[in-house]
């Protein structure tokens, strides 16, 4: 390890200086200077700050100058007096043990342990049980489960609006890796990556994730928002266009087992062929009144144009099933059985509330 370190009193400065005499490191003249030199990239990689104040300031100094210029090291705090020691951000998997070092160098009480995270660790069964999320893997789903509530932090991978109760504590346990909608590739290539790697990671999508080997430690999860508007022909046969459906959703890009809702006009929610498709895909069935329907109004060209046209009865119905959500696929399938039109829920997927 080597130390940072920054001091204010003769008292401090006099701890500081026992560290030193037992560690490498060297003296931060002043926090200012440190933040905006221009060598930065050239510091020790097994660099760690040690703040020898209170309390207080070292939380002041963390806030507006350490995280505001992104400075990547471990910060610990030592009390002037050398009797206390606490970690203030950890930095990589060692940062208890540099703590323990620094203990064991001034003889003095370590205020922060691994044990830490547990108090603040979210519940990834939550989110897992409120969305319907579909595991790839229900042991691992466990196992990664109660590896974050003892602690331990994962990488999420997700193609769809994440959103956290309380980010600053959260992303302790969750650290996210976010990608637009059409970056279905760079998705793929991520799981791939992941598998490479010896740590736990989790892939929240409602799309397909390409099939690669596999580690072990990688987590798929499907949640349930998506909403599927079907318009069904007289002649149509339930077997058929259940088939159908989920093959016009792969062949989009759906993951079938996203599906949370059929929406239908009220006429068709008796349907033999409706409560088919839900039972074959493990959702319920919604239904509209055709007035309602008809007075649905969507963009003619999404994002180009300010004209507005009718919507056919299962856009509508996909569009106030998934209160304006994102068209995914619209108007497809065959007339002789069912037209499908998929959209994905408006709101965002909470990973922790």
């Amino acid at each position: 390890m080597y130390l940072y370190c920054y001091a204010r009193s003769d008292k401090a400065r006099l701890t500081g200086q026992k560290l030193l005499n037992e560690a490498e490191g060297e003296w931060i003249e002043d926090m200012e200077s440190f933040v905006s030199n221009k060598d930065a990239g050239a510091r020790r990689a097994d660099g760690t700050v040690v703040l020898i104040l209170h309390q207080e300031p070292c939380i002041k100094l963390l806030l507006e100058r350490l995280y505001p210029a992104d400075v990547r090291f471990p910060v610990i705090n030592v009390t002037p007096d050398g009797k206390y020691a606490g970690i203030l951000r950890t930095g990589g998997y060692n940062t208890y043990q540099i703590l323990e070092k620094i203990t064991s160098a001034l003889g003095c009480i370590a205020l922060s342990s691994e044990e830490d995270r547990k108090d603040t660790a979210p519940d990834l069964m939550r989110p897992v049980l409120s969305y319907q999320m579909k595991p790839d893997n229900e042991d691992l789903l466990k196992e990664i489960a109660a590896f974050i509530k003892d602690g331990g932090s994962v990488d999420v991978y997700s193609d769809l609006p994440l959103e956290m109760s309380e980010p600053i504590l959260d992303s302790l346990s969750y650290k996210t890796y976010l990608f637009q909608s059409n970056q279905k590739n760079e998705l793929g290539q991520a799981y791939a990556s992941a598998n490479n790697e010896d740590k736990y990671s989790i892939f929240i999508t409602c799309g397909k994730i390409p099939e690669v080997p596999k580690n072990g430690k990688v987590l798929i999860l499907v949640p349930k928002i998506i909403v599927v508007g079907l318009e069904v022909s007289a002649r149509s046969d339930p077997e058929y266009s259940a088939k159908l459906c989920r093959e016009e959703l792969e062949k989009h890009g759906i993951n079938p087992d996203a599906v949370v809702t059929v929406a239908v006009s009220a006429l068709a929610r008796e349907s033999e062929v409706v409560s088919n498709i839900a039972k074959d895909l493990g959702c319920f069935v919604t239904f509209f009144d055709s007035r309602l329907l008809k007075a649905v109004r969507i963009p003619l060209n999404n994002g180009f144009s300010n004209e507005r046209m009718e919507a056919e009865f299962c856009t509508a119905s996909a569009c106030l099933a998934s209160d304006n959500g994102r068209i995914l696929m619209r108007k497809t399938g065959d007339r002789n059985s069912i037209i499908m039109t998929a959209a994905i829920k408006r709101s965002p997927v909470y990973l922790t509330h």
